[in-house]
């Protein structure tokens, strides 16, 4: 028997998927996540923690750290 994995079915992302999302490494969202940057899930059954970074936090953390350039710039 296959085991199942304890992560929603939809909606939520592996610290990988995330770090390809935002242009960074693994263990950069997993700092992220700690930090309290991004939404995140453990499914992890043992000690080691296993994260699902949530779809949507992404967008946010992605949102807020965006660099637009100032209307002086802009002229």
């Amino acid at each position: 028997m296959t085991p199942t994995s304890a992560a929603p079915a939809s909606g939520y992302l592996t610290t990988g998927q995330a770090a390809s999302l935002i242009g960074s490494t693994s263990n950069y969202v997993r700092e992220l996540i700690h930090a309290g940057h991004l939404d995140a899930i453990d499914i992890g059954t043992g000690d080691r923690p296993r994260f699902r970074v949530a779809a949507e936090s992404i967008d946010k953390f992605k949102t807020a750290r965006a660099v637009t350039p100032s209307q002086k710039e802009a002229a």
